[in-house]
């Protein structure tokens, strides 16, 4: 297995080298390395060092990504209550400023069903993996994208410190805040009147339409996945205390792309996705992989993935599964090694 995962992962690292036929970028450091930029192979600078450096950068290794991202935002500081607000800025290779993304645990937004959000004059939109801007920046504050739909507030947001200090939360600061939906177009969604669809998505006592639509190709994707879906939903919760199995919903969240050459599916457990993975889809080799949520450089061939996370999870939690879901997952496990052969 050791030696199929370097081989995937060398494969998947030359799709991410974005730069050929253009000029290699390197970063770059000030004499006393506090600051980073990039250079391309002449030696022109492309990005001043102006960002200040928080972790190694490798100076002799081209940077094969599309766009490149770095600590810090110049600029005038913002509103200390807004909650609305950016850490980072994304360059292009030609070393122009795309966006700044809003700010997440300590650190940048993470990508939720291809978008994430970023911060233009203290309001936020969402930007795709393209660096295209779906929306622009109209919200006082939003939340991911999740089942298609992401969370929007019209109108001005504070924080909120808990009792210790430490952490806040988002409140409305002024009266007439609205809440509402929108689709991964920027488009505000109304509720829909009555239920339509099984997988219309129930949201604060209301259903949306299902934002799960498909072409003939797609759907034969997913029906490709049925045989596996007792595993994949094991790979997802097999590891929780005393799970009883209840199968997951898979949709596809994201199509290739110029930078990204596969389908993404995830799991969504009552209309909730599961991030701790990601199933991917190889349309040109008919092939699925499976991907840690937060890095995609390193891809596992789907059958081999599920046999390795159930087998394991069998062995190590011996005492915390129930007799009747181990018994299913065991059958699971026998058929994949048996489709393996």
């Amino acid at each position: 297995m050791r030696g199929l995962k370097i081989f995937v992962t060398l494969i998947l690292s030359c799709c991410f080298l974005f730069s050929k036929g253009q000029d290699k970028l390197y970063y770059m450091m000030t004499a006393d390395s506090s600051l980073v930029g990039v250079r391309n192979e002449k030696g022109t600078i492309i990005i001043p060092p102006i960002h200040h450096v928080y972790h190694d950068f490798d100076l002799n290794v081209p940077i094969d990504d599309p766009f490149i991202e770095f600590i810090g935002v110049l600029g005038d500081e913002e509103d200390a209550d807004n909650p609305a607000f950016a850490v980072s800025t994304v360059y292009d290779r030609k070393g122009n400023i795309l966006y700044y993304p809003q700010f997440f645990d300590n650190g940048s937004d993470y990508w939720s069903e291809g978008l994430r959000r970023y911060v233009e004059k203290g309001k936020i939109g969402f930007v795709n993996l393209l660096g295209d801007k779906i929306s622009p920046a109209d919200w006082g504050f939003a939340l991911p994208f999740n089942y298609g739909y992401a969370t929007v507030y019209a109108g001005k947001m504070k924080k909120q410190y808990d009792a210790g200090g430490e952490h806040w939360f988002v409140v409305p600061a002024e009266d007439g805040v609205n809440e509402s939906l929108i689709n991964k177009h920027g488009v505000r969604v109304e509720p829909l009147q009555i239920r339509q669809d099984p997988k219309d998505y129930f949201y604060n006592g209301a259903y949306y339409p299902n934002p799960f639509q498909y072409n003939n190709d797609e759907l034969l994707i997913l029906k490709k996945l049925d045989q596996f879906e007792k595993a994949i939903t094991f790979l997802f919760k097999l590891s929780s205390s005393q799970y009883e199995y209840k199968p997951l919903q898979l949709e596809i969240v994201e199509k290739p792309n110029r930078y990204f050459p596969y389908y993404v599916i995830g799991a969504y457990e009552e209309q909730r996705r599961l991030d701790d993975y990601d199933i991917l889809f190889d349309e040109k080799s008919d092939d699925f992989y499976i991907s840690q949520w937060d890095s995609r450089r390193e891809l596992v061939p789907l059958n081999e993935g599920l046999i390795s996370s159930i087998g394991e999870n069998l062995q190590r939690r011996k005492d915390d599964i129930k007799l009747e879901t181990r018994k299913l997952a065991e059958q699971e496990l026998l058929k994949l090694q048996t489709n393996g052969k």
